[in-house]
This record gives C-alpha cells, sequence and structure tokens, in this order.
C-alpha cells in the first residue's frame, strides 16, 4: 500500500494551525487574573479605574468629581478617621496544664514555673489561676522567691493575685507544700494543680493624634473655618473627655456623650491658624474608646479656592523614596470624553497635565517631604476626576 505523504503531511499541518488559534483564543478569553498567571505577568490590583501593583501602598484616595476652570470660596478639607482610646486588654496565658508537689519526710519534691512579661510598663495587673484536682496540707506560693499565698488552697480563692511590685520581665513561681503532722510523719502532704493560667492585664494606648490640614495661602482673607465630625463610641464606658486644640490654641475639652450620634461643629479661631497655610489639628482623650469618623475643615475665604488635599509621608516611606528603592506617584482617572488641563501644586513644586486620555500618571518622588504632603489642582478646564491616588510603588 502506498502513504499519501504530500496529503499527510497538510493535514498535520492544518490540525497544528487550528490548534494553535485554539489556545490563543482560550487564552484571550481567561480571566485576567488568570491570564497573568499563565503568561508569568505580575499581577495588580485595580480600584477606583485606577491600576495598583500588587505591594504598593496608597497613600492617598480622593474623588474630586467634577472640578471647574473657576474657583470657590468655599473648601472643604477631609480629615482621615481618627481612633483614640486608653483601654484595659485582658489575656489568659497557659503555663501548665498539670502540676503535682508532694513533701514527705525525706523529699521536698517543690515545682517551678517560668514565665516572661514583656512591656512590663504596660501591665496594669496580673493574676494566677489554677483548679485543685486533689489536695492535702497546706500550699505554699511563691513569685520570685516572695511568698504570695499560704494555706490550704481551694477554688472560692481564685484568682491569686500577683504583687506589681514582685514581677519583673523573666518571673518564676514556685509551688511546695509543708511537711505533714508529727504524727503523721510517714504520709506526704501533696497538691494535683489543673489548667494553670496567667491572666495579665494591660492598659492599651493611643489617646493623642494629630491630622494636618492646608489653607491655600492664595485664597486672601479668611473669612470662617468649622471643623466637623462624628463621635462613635467603641465602648460606652468608661465615659472619657475629648481635647481638640489647633497649633497649640485649645478649641475644645467636654466629655463625650455616648448617646449624641449627630455631627459635632466646631468654630476655629481664625487667629490661631497658621500664617503659612500649614495647620495642625490634635485630638487627645483621657480614657474610654471612640472613633472621630467623617472628620473635616470647612474654610470659607474671601477669594475663590481650589480643590486641595493633604497625605502623609511617614519616615520608613520617605527613606524608601531618598535612597530610590521606591516611587511616589500621583495618579488620576478621568472621564473618557474631552479635554483635562490642569496646573497641580505639590508642596512648593509644580507640574502639568492637558490631555485626552482617561488615566494620567506622575512621578512627585522629588516634590514629597518627610511628613505632612499638599496637593493642589487648579484646572484649566472643566472635567470630571473620578479618582485621584497617591502611590508608593517599587522603583
Amino acid at each position: 500500500m502506498k502513504l499519501n505523504r504530500k496529503g499527510d503531511a497538510a493535514e498535520i499541518s492544518t490540525f497544528i494551525i487550528l490548534m494553535g488559534l485554539f489556545i490563543i483564543l482560550y487564552v484571550v478569553l481567561l480571566p485576567p487574573g488568570e491570564r497573568d498567571i499563565i503568561l508569568g505577568e505580575t499581577s495588580s490590583s485595580t480600584t477606583d479605574g485606577i491600576s495598583v501593583a500588587a505591594g504598593a501602598k496608597v497613600l492617598l484616595s480622593e474623588s474630586p468629581g467634577q472640578v471647574f476652570a473657576y474657583s470657590k470660596n468655599i473648601q472643604t478639607l477631609n480629615l482621615e478617621p481618627i481612633h483614640l482610646y486608653l483601654k484595659d486588654d485582658t489575656t489568659q496565658t497557659p503555663l501548665v496544664k498539670s502540676l503535682s508537689v508532694s513533701r514527705n519526710l525525706i523529699k521536698d519534691n517543690f515545682k517551678n514555673v517560668l514565665f516572661t512579661i514583656d512591656n512590663m510598663d504596660k501591665v496594669s495587673s496580673a493574676k494566677l489561676f489554677m483548679a485543685v484536682a486533689d489536695a492535702k496540707g497546706l500550699l505554699t506560693i511563691n513569685l520570685n522567691d516572695k511568698i504570695i499565698y499560704q494555706g490550704e488552697l481551694t477554688s472560692e480563692q481564685m484568682p491569686i493575685e500577683l504583687p506589681k511590685e514582685y514581677l519583673q520581665k523573666s518571673n518564676k513561681i514556685t509551688f511546695s507544700t509543708n511537711l505533714p503532722a508529727v504524727s503523721q510523719f510517714y504520709k506526704s502532704n501533696y497538691y494535683i494543680l489543673q489548667d494553670i493560667k496567667l491572666i495579665k492585664v494591660e492598659s492599651v494606648r493611643q489617646t493623642e493624634t494629630s491630622r494636618v490640614f492646608f489653607v491655600d495661602s492664595d485664597a486672601g482673607t479668611l473669612k470662617k473655618a468649622t471643623l466637623g465630625y462624628i463621635v462613635n463610641c467603641n465602648a460606652q464606658e468608661p465615659r472619657g473627655s475629648l481635647t481638640i486644640k489647633l497649633n497649640n490654641a485649645l478649641v475644645s475639652k467636654d466629655t463625650i456623650f455616648c448617646d449624641f450620634h449627630s455631627e459635632i461643629k466646631l468654630p476655629l479661631d481664625k487667629q490661631s491658624l497658621s500664617s503659612d497655610g500649614r495647620n495642625r489639628l490634635v485630638f487627645s482623650v483621657d480614657k474610654g474608646d471612640y472613633s472621630l469618623d467623617q472628620a473635616s475643615v470647612k474654610v470659607e475665604t474671601g477669594k475663590s479656592t481650589y480643590p486641595s488635599y493633604t497625605f502623609d509621608v511617614d519616615s520608613d516611606a520617605y527613606n524608601t523614596i531618598k535612597d530610590k528603592t521606591k516611587k511616589l506617584f500621583l495618579k488620576f482617572k478621568f472621564r473618557d470624553s474631552g479635554r483635562k488641563k490642569a496646573m497641580v501644586s505639590v508642596q512648593d513644586n509644580e507640574f502639568s497635565f492637558d490631555t485626552s486620555a482617561s488615566e494620567y500618571s506622575k512621578d512627585i518622588s522629588a516634590m514629597a517631604d518627610n511628613g505632612a504632603n499638599y496637593v493642589k489642582i487648579v484646572p484649566g478646564a472643566d472635567f470630571e476626576i473620578v479618582n485621584m491616588k497617591a502611590v508608593l510603588e517599587d522603583a
């Protein structure tokens, strides 16, 4: 039988081409995340229409909305949410599941239990809890060679206080029992203890924080400035007081009422505002656990102002920018149609864009400062900014 080699070759070529087209079509139709894995591409996420590389850190995310070539004389400066607290945090640490001590005329079978306490300055109290499974005689408990309990231990005496003045970073608890009575010298006293736990109460705190906002120095005479916020109590008790200062001048000090859920508005003294436009609000509490949400400063000026925003670059992030392992980008997402034109100020630096594209990105690494940073947008045309982000990415 004679083979048709040309026909076979043609059929094989056709099969390979069809298979290749099928594979290409399959990859194209895959979801982006799975397609990136197959093609070995680095994954990224898209939030509010702006692509953010994996591992990147978003320092600012705002939705300015419609901006206009003309400006307005009322500006709302949004502040990041604030969480302030001074509260007790109770933790239980298992030390020993089961332990027995005994003593007779021949042998003293005492036991030591070791444990450590980190952040001793935060510990407000510590206690020892255990269950007595069986016992005969008197139990002695020493903490770092100082007696803290001696007697016939029962469950009603739990937990046992560990005096704070005896506690150290590294601690030793010694359990022992006494000798039997002389008439029972041939017997042993003993204690069988179970589920020995350390109950530790620590004071956790963030009683003070600050927020920086900028008032445009080109905006002319300041007519009025108002601070607004809503207080949410994360715990009903204890009830504390909230102190607010503007550039070290007292704005308010008042008791927090957890049943009041409306927005609180406080006038800011114009004389307390900084002449260079950079202002710092300091919030502090003496006790309790509170969140200040929807915080903002509304500024009314004699002249029109343009949209402005603030974001913070901490020392660690700033050092990565200076050593060029990271770059800081200001990214914009626009509505698709029309011309977008604006001058953007970052601190004392300026750049401009004039584009019809739906996105724009600018490396602002050289413009950023360590700490609070200020962004102002001066539109040269009317357009809509869907989202604006300051993103710290790998260089």
